[in-house]
């Protein structure tokens, strides 16, 4: 959203000094406002397989650590995309999928702490893991891990 807000220009300001048809009220408006929008495609990226995903994981990450990124990455090969998420549906997954609450979320600690991840509270503030917002925080994946998962 940023990114189409830096491409809007102001083009013109004219100041309206027509005079309006008979019967025709003009609002008090001192000046019109005219934007130019430059659209330009967003170049998309092409999602590895689970097995190149797979490929490239750190084998000195903590084994709850791996545990987690692999059904991170199996969730994007089924699903297609990537999509961050609420903690707790994550974990809720996870758990679903045959991942113990436990791993997942020691898992997710090591992941931020190795810089894969960050959790965002619903003031869009960063947080520890161990915060109380916790609870309500997205999991957002940072370029560490993107890397991993889109092709070059």
């Amino acid at each position: 959203m940023a990114n189409l807000l830096d491409d809007i220009h102001v083009k013109d300001i004219k100041h309206l000094d027509s005079t309006p048809p008979e019967g025709v009220t003009v609002p008090k408006s001192v000046m019109t406002l005219e934007a130019e929008v430059v659209v330009d495609p967003q170049p998309l990226k092409k999602l590895r397989g689970y097995a190149q995903m797979s490929r490239d994981v750190s084998t000195l990450l903590p084994a709850e650590a791996q545990i987690t990124l692999h059904a991170l990455f199996s969730c994007f090969d089924k699903q297609k995309n990537v999509q961050e998420g609420l903690i707790g549906d994550l974990l809720f997954g996870f758990e679903v999928g045959g991942v113990p609450r436990n791993c997942s979320f020691m898992g997710l600690q090591q992941l931020q702490r190795a810089g894969y991840i960050k959790f965002q509270a619903k003031d869009n503030t960063y947080v520890d893991i161990m915060s109380d917002l916790i609870g309500s925080a997205w999991v957002r994946y940072q370029p560490k891990l993107l890397e991993m998962v889109y092709e070059p």
